[in-house]
């Protein structure tokens, strides 16, 4: 929950390598034509011969310092930032949601509940007593909804802020309760009205909440003001393969993810999962 004293969810580091072209000192044994002393035989006036030093230009091996150009790989240490959603975040990701999932009903795609009613009635892959509660989860959860959707347009908002904050934290529990119970067929679900809805509001969390620091101030990593504006910002980074984004996304959706699906998370539960990710245990 957002306090003053709170205001991440998590902070982590991403190292990106980045090739970059220096001119180095490098000491090289090179060939140079320079004038020595050399020692040479001749004979003199009495018929003797005799050693005499001379001066005379030669090639020669000597080591120096020269400039080279060089491709060095260096760690660029980055420094991202969830922060912890408001009460107003929180209301306007929940619009969201229920926005995404009236549009898809009206174009005919099944919300879970409707899923579970078909399979039920047909003896599917889901006991009768498992598809009835699921039932009853996502018919609860849709009322909810629906209340929120009608007490967010009410003119009497500071009265309702109670009964808001009622609703939104029951509709975050029955998520995570239907979430647990999904686990086993998953795929089933992953084309219903729920799920796509669900995925809009985790992206609407990831391009809202995702900050980088940046000499020791926090800046949103994705331009823009409003959501369809950081949406688009997304699609530019990911249609030009941004190194940075490829680098964190997975991680990022992964603690958003963890986040929106537990009833309670520590710094822990996120180093624990920041391991198992790094580890490629997930």
């Amino acid at each position: 929950m957002y306090t003053k004293s709170n205001k991440e969810i998590y902070r982590f580091k991403i190292f990106q390598d980045i090739e970059e072209e220096k001119e180095v000192d490098v000491e090289k044994e090179i060939e140079v034509e320079k004038e020595v002393e050399v020692e040479k035989t001749r004979t003199n006036a009495n018929g003797e011969e005799e050693k005499y030093k001379d001066k005379e230009k030669r090639k020669v091996k000597e080591k120096q310092i020269v400039k080279e150009k060089r491709v060095t790989t260096e760690k660029l240490e980055h420094v991202f930032v969830i922060k912890q959603p408001t009460r107003r975040q929180m209301e306007e990701a929940d619009m969201e949601y229920s926005i995404e999932m009236s549009k898809c009903v009206k174009q005919g795609v099944l919300t879970k509940a409707m899923l579970m009613n078909k399979y039920s009635d047909t003896g599917g892959m889901l006991s009768e007593a498992d598809a009835n509660k699921l039932s009853e989860l996502y018919g609860r959860l849709t009322e909810l909804q629906t209340e929120f959707t009608h007490l967010n347009m009410k003119n009497d908002k500071p009265n309702a802020e109670k009964r808001l904050k009622e609703v939104n934290d029951e509709m975050a529990t029955l998520r995570r309760t239907i979430a647990r119970a999904e686990t086993n067929f998953s795929a089933l679900l992953n084309h219903t009205a729920d799920n796509r809805a669900q995925n809009k509001v985790i992206t609407w969390y990831l391009l809202s909440l995702t900050q980088i620091e940046k000499d020791g101030e926090l800046t949103p990593f994705f331009a823009g003001e409003t959501f369809d504006e950081k949406k688009n910002n997304f699609y530019e980074l990911e249609e030009s393969e941004d190194d940075l984004l490829s680098l964190v996304y997975d991680k990022l959706t992964a603690f958003i993810s963890f986040w929106y699906f537990s009833s309670s998370v520590t710094q822990e539960d996120f180093i624990d999962l920041e391991k198992d990710i790094e580890e490629g245990s997930l």
